[in-house]
């Protein structure tokens, strides 16, 4: 990902079709502004899948820790001996 590119709202209005085109091609990142204010991001569709992607697995991980925290001190047993009725 390269650094962002920074477009005012008249320059989006003004070459919509080229940023946006731009924004695909070369996985840009443009933060739209007005009157010197953050307005929008425009990110490409793969990007912001890649964002999701990287989120869900990190949420993930967070329930792996917090499950393996609460689970702890339980006793654990061998699949063959619960399938067997041993425990």
């Amino acid at each position: 990902m390269h650094l962002p590119t920074i477009k005012s709202v008249t320059d989006i209005r003004k070459d919509a079709k080229n940023v946006f085109e731009q924004v695909k091609a070369r996985d840009e990142v443009v933060v739209v502004t007005k009157n010197n204010d953050k307005l929008s991001v425009i990110i490409s569709p793969d990007y912001f899948q890649s964002i999701v992607d990287e989120n869900e697995a990190l949420w993930e991980e967070i329930e792996m820790t917090r499950s393996k925290k609460d689970t702890k001190g339980e006793k654990s047993y061998k699949l063959g001996d619960v399938i067997s009725g041993k425990v």
